[in-house]
């Protein structure tokens, strides 16, 4: 009789064995992980940095820092106010986060943006005054 204890062993675990092995698992991709935060505020930082040493060394005194934004991945668009603060004068720079350098810049008037304003598309060529 102890071969068909060892034959019934055998038959009990098969019969819990073969359903698991059945059983289908979901598919697991690798997910990039998004960016952490602190990776784009690193990023934030250097971008408003190098955009308000640019503006500095092309004469420009900086007031504050209106808005920064990245209007697409590598862009981003940096608004400064200008001194004396409360003049309504803005400083419209285009940063390339690629290049590390501005790509562009505007100076406007701030009533004639309706505040912080649409985001503009990022001019192709050197950077005007």
């Amino acid at each position: 009789m102890v071969p068909s204890r060892s034959v019934a062993a055998l038959l009990l675990s098969s019969l819990f064995l073969a359903p698991a092995c059945a059983v289908r698992t979901s598919e697991r991709r690798m997910a990039p992980e998004p960016p952490h935060s602190v990776q784009q505020e690193l990023g934030y930082n250097d971008v408003v940095r190098l955009s308000q040493e640019y503006a500095t060394a092309q004469g420009y005194e900086v007031s504050d820092v209106a808005e920064a934004q990245q209007v697409r991945p590598n862009y981003w668009r940096v608004r400064f106010g200008l001194a004396p603060w409360g003049s309504g004068k803005l400083l419209d720079l285009q940063f390339d986060e690629a290049q590390r350098r501005v790509v562009g810049s505007t100076e406007v008037e701030a009533s004639a943006t309706g505040g912080s304003g649409p985001v503009m598309p990022l001019p192709s060529g050197p950077p005007s005054r």
